[in-house]
């Protein structure tokens, strides 16, 4: 089987994508993405997201906010793939009550072929998550020395039936 270079699949994602309408919402998201940007990759569930910067990692938090208050954060590839990683763990930023705050998930154990996983129960940052923050929030990991800080997105299509 012959492989396409990486430009013409770049090429095809980008036709599929219009042709699908991206996300089927009916709002253009073309104007919203610089022109320099790669294709949108997919995340699984659809809550909060990281893209943290040079394309190289991505992140998606989870809350059970209606039951136990367990918040997970998996660490991926910029694809949302299953990558190794050494961060040990995973920091929150957020201002609560005018204050600043920190909220630092652990890693947990990873399984062959998931992504690196880091978990923290805390009703609070459960609730933030789920219903929204005012201001600014960030994540920040170091990865292989390296540190890496970027915002936090809340998704639409946030439902809890995870």
């Amino acid at each position: 089987m012959k492989h396409l270079p990486r430009t013409s699949l770049l090429a095809l994602a980008a036709v599929l994508l219009i042709l699908h309408g991206c996300s089927g919402d009916g709002h253009d998201h073309a104007a919203e993405t610089p022109a320099h940007a790669h294709p949108p990759h997919t995340p699984k569930y659809n809550e909060v997201l990281v893209e943290f910067p040079g394309h190289d990692y991505s992140m998606e938090i989870i809350d059970e906010r209606e039951t136990t208050g367990l918040v997970t954060a998996f660490l991926t590839d910029a694809h949302f793939e299953p990558t190794e990683v050494d961060a040990r763990d995973v920091r929150l930023n957020f201002v609560v009550g005018g204050s600043p705050k920190t909220y630092t998930l652990s890693r947990i154990p990873q399984e062959a072929g998931k992504p690196a996983t880091f978990t923290l129960t805390d009703m609070e940052l459960a609730t933030l998550l789920c219903e929204g923050w005012q201001g600014e929030a960030t994540a920040s990991v170091t990865i292989g020395g390296v540190p890496y800080n970027s915002k936090l997105v809340k998704l639409a299509g946030h439902d809890h039936d995870h």
